[in-house]
């Protein structure tokens, strides 16, 4: 088993785990499914970003196959979700909240895991994006819907890259160690939530093609009419 350059508490990567589950579930109830269908989803919502993460790592073996306590975890939480999906409803407000510090648990977690291995910073950022999102990717694919984390929106990826890039930069270097995933943690919930409450968001493509050649024709035009 990976020794980690960050000693990650077993409730951590838990507690990253049933929250991103809790989003996989209520996305499921919501489509109708059974309840195999929902905790099917809530696996693959809870589980697979990580277990992505962990066969790119290769020859540490897979954690949640090492801790199947997880695995047992989406399963309760898919069923809490199927039969009391109403009251998860009202408490959706929360839920965001704890989704957005699971997003910065991600980062951590595996960042950590990533420069235990020997990568170097880009890598470890790179896994930490799969590990933040590849589970909601999986879901949304089997389930026919367009893939959120590619669409316009609140900054959700985004925000576990620049999380996931500073505590990289923070362990490598030595910055404030000992506070490196807290305030890895905080700032993925900063931007996170401010992206939500100001509603700062995404912007589909611009092809800005037509605009840059408009204006390098400008010079060559004011030549030409000069030399005219």
């Amino acid at each position: 088993m990976l020794e980690v350059v960050l000693n990650i508490p077993y409730w951590f990567e838990l507690m990253a785990t049933v929250t991103s589950a809790v989003s996989g579930a209520m996305v499921a109830t919501r489509a109708r499914y059974d309840i195999f269908g929902v905790i099917v989803i809530t696996i693959i919502t809870g589980l697979f970003g990580a277990i992505f993460r962990d066969i790119l790592l290769q020859d540490y073996g897979i954690y949640a196959f090492q801790h199947p306590q997880l695995i047992i975890a989406c399963v309760i939480t898919g069923i809490v979700v199927f039969y009391f999906g109403q009251l998860v409803t009202y408490l959706a407000r929360v839920v965001e909240v704890i989704d957005t510090l699971s997003l910065g648990m991600w980062g951590v977690i595996t960042v950590g895991k990533a420069l235990s291995a020997g990568l170097t910073i880009v890598p470890a950022i790179m896994l930490a994006a799969i590990a933040s999102v590849g589970g909601g990717i999986v879901r949304d694919t089997l389930m026919g819907r367009p893939i959120t984390a590619f669409q316009p929106g609140s900054l959700y990826g985004t925000a576990a890259v620049v999380g996931s890039t500073v505590f990289a930069l923070m362990k490598t270097y030595g910055i404030l160690e000992p506070y490196a995933a807290i305030i890895c943690v905080a700032l993925v919930s900063l931007i996170r939530l401010s992206s939500l409450l100001f509603g700062i968001s995404t912007k589909p493509s611009h092809d800005l093609s037509m605009p840059l050649l408009d204006a390098m024709s400008k010079p060559i035009d004011a030549l030409t009419h000069k030399d005219d």
